[in-house]
């Protein structure tokens, strides 16, 4: 009897020790806190799709470390409250996740991330709301300042007749902090900056902000604001007799679909500044462009389509070139190897072109001007 109750015993000692020693997944899931429903749903859409696709090529590829790769959209419907919750759940098991977005649900998320010791990739933020949270997250650009100045005056030495400009600025997130950052590029040529023009998130009619704005008589303007409203503001200025259209420069927020069908041929001229070049000939971008085109009636990828594409390529290369496994019971540690290597990541090559990362912060990307002409994006020029 004794014997027996020994045995038992150590078999349930055993079972004890395997017990805790799960097995790693026999996938990567990787969750995606995004805006899939709710008033920015439309980009949540393709940034969603650019992780998707991301996925499809590696699995086709055979996945990481040999095993699939899963993505995991969840909806925040940009309800910073809904965010945090989500959070709160994905924290307790989850390695490693994507977002959030956009900007109030990062502000409210992030912290849980952090406190939990889960680095989660916010890709389409600027630095300055991005840093607040490393090293468990890292920035996809440059400070705004050093990122957007040099790229507006680049815009704005191609018009010696350009005295002054009045910007169109909408209050949310990151843009008025953009919207400074061009104001100091301008002024370093010399241009005077007229009184900012608010543009309400709301809005309906767009010709008192308009007759507002050309009542300063500027030689230019740029537009910081939604798609469909930066738009709205160009047809009212062309009602108005505004005639020239390279002297209006969209910032890269309103490349999006919305622009473009709302716009139409009144668009045609204007000028617009982005971090992809659409024309870039590889086989690499004309699969995803092909890819993206045909599962969006013919549409050009937006300009931070390619963000969580690249994000998810990040992440797997920290997975390989780190020894992580993906194993529960390791956890703690193989989040912090993810987050460490993502930090200072060197010659990761990106599906437009390869960067390093320096403390969280990316060191060589260059951006692009392009001239609008039918809908699409003709390359005036690249800054680096």
């Amino acid at each position: 009897m004794k014997k027996t109750l020994g045995v038992l015993i150590v078999a349930a000692l055993l079972l004890g020790v395997v017990g805790c020693q799960q097995p790693a997944p026999k996938e990567w899931t990787i969750p995606f806190l995004n805006s899939l429903t709710g008033a920015i749903a439309s980009i949540g859409e393709y940034l969603e799709w650019g992780a998707e696709r991301a996925a499809k090529e590696i699995n086709d590829a055979g996945g990481i470390k040999g095993k699939p790769v899963k993505i995991v959209g969840v909806d925040t419907a940009l309800d910073p409250q809904k965010g945090s919750t989500e959070m709160a759940r994905l924290v307790k098991d989850t390695l490693v996740a994507l977002g959030p977005v956009p900007e109030p649900v990062i502000m409210a998320a992030m912290p849980i991330a952090v406190e939990n010791g889960m680095p989660s990739l916010t890709a389409t933020t600027s630095l300055e709301y991005a840093q607040k949270f490393f090293p468990w997250t890292v920035s996809w650009f440059p400070s705004t300042q050093d990122r957007l100045a040099p790229l507006v005056a680049a815009w704005g030495k191609q018009f010696p007749d350009m005295k002054q400009v009045v910007q169109f600025v909408e209050n949310y997130g990151p843009w008025p902090g953009m919207a400074d950052a061009h104001a100091a590029g301008l002024e370093g040529l010399g241009i005077k900056m007229l009184d900012k023009v608010e543009v309400p998130s709301d809005a309906v009619t767009f010709g008192p902000l308009v007759v507002k704005a050309l009542s300063e008589k500027p030689d230019g303007v740029v537009f910081v604001c939604k798609p469909a409203s930066a738009a709205k503001l160009i047809k009212e200025l062309k009602n108005r007799g505004w005639k020239k259209m390279d002297h209006l420069l969209l910032f890269s927020s309103a490349d999006a679909p919305d622009l473009y069908s709302t716009g139409g041929k009144d668009l045609n001229g204007a000028e617009i500044y982005n971090y992809i070049n659409p024309g870039l000939d590889s086989p690499r971008w004309n699969a995803f462009k092909q890819a993206y085109a045909e599962s969006h009636n013919g549409e050009q990828p937006p300009s931070l389509s390619t963000n969580y594409y690249d994000a998810v390529y990040m992440i797997k290369d920290a997975i390989e070139k780190t020894g992580v496994t993906g194993s529960p019971s390791k956890l703690k540690a193989e989040r912090k190897m993810i987050a460490d290597y993502l930090q200072n990541a060197k010659g990761f090559h990106g599906i437009m072109f390869d960067w390093d990362m320096k403390d969280g912060v990316p060191t060589n990307k260059p951006t692009f001007i392009f001239k609008v002409q039918d809908s699409q994006k003709v390359l005036v020029q690249e800054i680096k």
